[in-house]
């Protein structure tokens, strides 16, 4: 591997501003293939308006040094990093360089050698020069590499529909290497001023309007680049394009994800669009029957009047339309040991259709059940399980519960404990 930080050499030839003629003199030293390969790349911008302001700009700040600290802070530890994803150290190029608004990063081949290129003018525009952002950008070019390594990173994009596809399963893989690499799956360097937020409170939303957009032969570019936006949410595909490979991971591994073909792409993705968690309306309630493999059975009348009130959240998630799970919060009863308002909120049930256990949707659900819990402002969530119910207590586990001394009988008589995880 090796690291290539340029920023001394961009201060001293450009002291006066940018000219064309010193960067082409400039890149060629990095490699003669470099100006224009660079040019090739940005001849769809206009030069005049879109990128000399934005280099002169990078050029007349005191960034520069701040990105060339930062870079050198990621770039030293990073070896050891890498160590989480490839088996033997990736022979690349990292190379920090002053670009024609190339991109902030940029996984390419550069005299037949991989290559991650990290465009200081960029860095700059978008206020990525701190090493928390910097860090992202090289693990996500990473991330690129490391599918072109070890399976399809180019799928032939001949159609809109092929491109969107593309597009959402490159950029998955490489958040979702990503997040390996910085050890944190909620990790997303776009999450400023509550974008990740509503990411989640909008999931449902997004992927519709990917799916309808793929559907009706239209451009998915507002989902991507920060440059463009949908609902007024720059790069929302970096998010979608994660969640979307992290639901292929329920039954693959990374590595078969990495070498999936695009009619398989497309499937998992239609399914994976068609597939909801919501809140569920009190005259679809019966349906919720065909998870519990009961006959339909009307709604009693403490739940509706729990749900009518508030007090008691259910819902269900499916799968084109069909009911596969469903998952309740009760945020307040009498019993202090299983709420406490404000605080202490309970799960009350969550179950999964018998034919659809085992490909992860318990988690997923659990998961979803929490995120909603903290984004209501709850710091403890408590669950009551049966204590031979092993599959559900090693769920539970894994996202942080643990047993209370509590413990006690239901309404049938059942022994069950209950467990609290503390956020």
């Amino acid at each position: 591997m090796k690291i290539i930080n340029t920023c001394e050499d961009i201060k001293t030839l450009f002291a006066d501003g940018f000219h064309l003629q010193t960067w082409r003199q400039y890149a060629g030293a990095i490699s003669k293939a470099l100006p224009e390969k660079c040019e090739n790349d940005a001849k769809e911008y206009d030069f005049e308006k879109a990128v000399l302001p934005v280099l002169n700009n990078a050029l007349h700040t005191d960034k520069i040094d701040l990105v060339s600290r930062s870079f050198q802070s990621v770039t030293d530890s990073l070896q050891e990093n890498l160590k989480k994803l490839f088996d033997t150290e990736p022979d690349i190029n990292i190379i920090l360089y002053l670009g024609l608004c190339n991109g902030a990063g940029w996984a390419t081949t550069l005299d037949g050698k991989d290559t991650v290129f990290l465009g200081i003018e960029k860095i700059i525009e978008l206020d990525w020069g701190d090493e928390t952002n910097m860090r992202a950008l090289i693990l996500h070019e990473i991330g690129h590499l490391w599918h072109k390594l070890n399976g399809n990173l180019h799928i032939p994009e001949y159609t809109k529909r092929r491109k969107g596809i593309a597009q959402l399963y490159c950029e998955g893989v490489a958040m979702v290497c990503e997040h390996i690499l910085c050890g944190d799956d909620e990790f997303y360097h776009q999450d400023n001023n509550g974008w990740l937020d509503w990411c989640y409170k909008n999931e449902n939303q997004i992927k519709r309007e990917y799916l309808r957009r793929l559907d009706k032969k239209e451009s998915v570019q507002d989902f991507f680049g920060d440059w463009c936006s949908y609902n007024g949410h720059s790069d929302v595909g970096y998010f979608l394009g994660c969640h979307f490979v992290q639901s292929l991971m329920k039954a693959h591994s990374l590595k078969k994800i990495a070498n999936m073909k695009y009619r398989a792409l497309n499937k998992a993705f239609t399914e994976f669009a068609n597939t909801v968690i919501e809140p569920l309306a009190l005259e679809d309630y019966h349906k919720c029957s065909n998870i519990w493999n009961m006959q339909a059975q009307p709604l009693s009348l403490q739940w509706k009047e729990e749900i009518e009130s508030g007090n008691r959240l259910v819902f269900i998630y499916k799968i084109k339309g069909e009911f596969i799970a469903e998952g309740a919060l009760v945020l307040h009863t009498a019993d202090p040991d299983y709420t406490i308002p404000g605080k202490r909120v309970y799960v009350s049930r969550m179950i999964v259709k018998k034919e659809y256990r085992n490909r992860g949707i318990g988690s997923e659900m659990l998961a979803f059940l929490i995120r909603k819990a903290k984004e209501m402002g709850y710091s403890e969530i408590t669950i009551g399980v049966d204590k031979d119910n092993t599959a559900a207590l090693h769920l539970y586990r894994k996202f942080g519960f643990t047993e209370v001394l509590f413990d006690g009988t239901d309404e049938n008589g059942e022994y069950y404990k209950l467990m609290k995880v503390c956020y």
